[in-house]
């Protein structure tokens, strides 16, 4: 009889799939519990490997703004310096050669409403050349004295401009 039962045993172990065997076997809660411990663990060190590859990324982006703050404080300090009023006509008076502007040659631009009666075209051509040609250099003649050859002297009306 023992023998009959265990054959029986046998042809149901057969039959039976292998979803039924291995939820049917005695150590599958424990290798559950293990298996998902295994996951949680490796799951807590990715996490944390990704936190510190964060806090990384963080630190450089921090680095790097602190840098360009101090870039832009240098700029605008650079901007100011090089902005300055006496910096700017000593550059013009020594390197280009410019000069101060008269009070009399001085036009300030007023934006406002034109007058509503219209000049004559012919006076405001007139009044335009004239300040134009007021701008124009004026050539003067040439002196030749004994062995010495002058260049062309330009006349401008503010009193300088002459070659030297």
């Amino acid at each position: 009889m023992k023998e009959a039962v265990r054959r029986f045993k046998e042809t149901i172990e057969i039959k039976s799939t292998i979803i039924n065997r291995v939820r049917s076997h005695r150590y599958l809660s424990i290798s559950l519990l293990v298996t998902a411990c295994l996951f949680t663990a490796c799951f807590h060190i990715w996490q944390r490997v990704k936190v510190i590859e964060l806090v990384k990324d963080v630190s450089q982006l921090q680095a790097e703004n602190k840098s360009l703050l101090d870039d832009y404080k240098k700029v605008h300090s650079d901007i100011a310096s090089l902005s300055m009023a006496s910096r700017i006509e000593r550059y013009a008076r020594d390197t280009l050669g410019l000069a101060p502007v008269k009070v009399d040659r001085l036009y300030t631009l007023v934006k406002g409403d034109r007058p509503s009666s219209d000049p004559d075209e012919l006076v405001v051509m007139l009044s335009a050349i004239k300040r134009v040609a007021d701008y124009i250099p004026v050539v003067a003649e040439t002196r030749a004295d004994a062995r010495v050859l002058q260049g062309v002297r330009f006349d401008s009306t503010s009193g300088q401009g002459a070659d030297k």
